[in-house]
């Protein structure tokens, strides 16, 4: 099989030369999967066949991690991964992302990847005009019958006319794309002056390090894996002027929460568990609670932020 190593440029920086980090073979990202629960079609897939190897590439010039474009998650895998918990209820970014509009005067609002609008419905409280984009059918009927106005296209699919937003936001989006500095063109060419863009991504250095096998975090669902310093790179390469970013605090929860997962993944490849049974555990996540450490170390959270502006 070819290595997809001398097929993609990093889609930050364009570099035409990156190098494997890791790897998984398909039927070891099947047995992920079934381990938390969840099990796919073979449409689903696409073209990750059983003894398909999947390979992060970390580019030689800006250190960006990404996978092959064409393992992007098709519609039949979003269809099929859909879930009660799929959407989250209440984010960090949202009301960061609220309290900067309302201190701007932010108003026309587009959520694009607005599931069954979560966040449009918050942004609608706070006194903005809503509109969001889901290519997801049911998510965004959902949407639609919470009264927001959801475009079913696209983003550079949408009419000419549909533009002069004052904040756009793209939460948990940019991960599951193949080309993230387009789309980020793209939703600048739809503000109006002024506009920002908010962005939320999963973040590489923080918590999620305690779960590497975690599968949502391999294709075909995520296909970059983001640092701090990248979205300085994607502004640059998209024409923004980045404004402002940062991560989230990490919670004693999270410490406890993705410290099982690993060990409950950990297994299903014959790989160690980390140290420490569930009393152990809880004490720790304890400790860091009572102690205020989150206030203290850095802003390791599950998520890293940015906001743009069009240069």
């Amino acid at each position: 099989m070819p290595s997809q190593i001398d097929r993609c440029n990093c889609p930050l920086c364009a570099h035409p030369e990156s190098r494997a980090v890791e790897q998984l073979s398909g039927e070891e990202l099947r047995k992920l999967w079934r381990a938390v629960g969840r099990d796919f079609s073979a449409a689903a897939w696409g073209k990750i066949a059983p003894e398909y190897i999947i390979e992060p590439c970390q580019c030689e010039r800006c250190g960006f991690e990404f996978f092959e474009p064409s393992l992007a998650g098709n519609e039949a895998f979003y269809k099929e991964l859909e879930h009660a918990e799929y959407f989250v209820e209440n984010r960090p970014e949202f009301g960061r992302t609220l309290r900067l509009a309302r201190r701007l005067g932010l108003r026309r609002v587009l959520d694009v990847g607005c599931g069954s609008g979560i966040f449009l419905d918050l942004a609608r409280q706070a006194g903005c005009e809503t509109w969001g984009l889901e290519l997801n059918g049911a998510a965004a009927e959902k949407a639609r019958a919470k009264g927001h106005q959801v475009f079913s296209e696209l983003l550079d699919g949408l009419k000419p006319g549909v533009k002069g937003f004052d904040l756009i936001t793209l939460f948990q989006v940019l991960e599951h794309v193949p080309e993230p500095v387009p789309l980020l063109r793209q939703a600048a060419a739809r503000l109006g002056p002024g506009g920002l863009i908010s962005v939320a991504v999963p973040s590489a250095n923080g918590v999620l390090r305690l779960v590497p096998w975690d599968p949502h975090q391999w294709p075909p669902h995520h296909l970059t894996r983001w640092r701090l310093q990248d979205f300085e790179q994607s502004a640059r390469a998209a024409q923004l002027t980045l404004i402002e970013s940062g991560g989230d605090r990490l919670l004693g929860s999270e410490i406890t929460h993705f410290w099982k997962v690993h060990n409950q993944l950990a297994p299903v490849l014959g790989k160690p568990g980390r140290l420490g049974g569930p009393a152990v555990l809880e004490a720790l996540s304890i400790f860091y609670r009572k102690t205020g450490m989150k206030f203290l170390l850095p802003r390791w959270g599950s998520s890293i932020y940015a906001y743009f502006r069009r240069t």
